[in-house]
């Protein structure tokens, strides 16, 4: 129940700060990554395929690191720090929004595509 709260405001933050600022270049890029995930999972099992509203908070997700990151090159950050930016982003993806079997199919369908 905590996850899907925190989830609720987390989105409700986001979609009021980013609504109006939201180039298509970054809109895009989210898609793409998205569409990248999503492909990895169908490739190590097709029924756990994300649904229209995992797509929606993982694009929203991506958005939102999409403008932290372009706010921290701006001030000229090191590498170590964005990859702290990028490892918390995906660690909500991961934790928070896919399944257990989404993740392995995941993993499995990484492989598939890697060979």
């Amino acid at each position: 129940m905590k996850k899907v709260l925190f989830i609720c405001v987390l989105f409700l933050g986001f979609g009021l700060t980013t609504s109006e600022a939201q180039s298509k270049k970054m809109k895009e890029k989210a898609t793409e990554k998205v569409e990248l995930l999503n492909n990895e999972i169908i490739a190590g099992n097709k029924s756990v395929a994300l649904s229209d509203i995992q797509k929606y908070q993982i694009t929203e997700i991506h958005l939102e690191r999409l403008k932290v990151l372009k706010a921290y090159r701006k001030t000229g950050s090191d590498k170590a720090e964005i990859k702290k930016i990028n490892k918390r982003f995906f660690k909500i993806i991961f934790e928070d929004v896919l399944t257990k079997p989404q993740k392995k199919a995941r993993k499995k369908g990484k492989e598939k595509l890697k060979n």
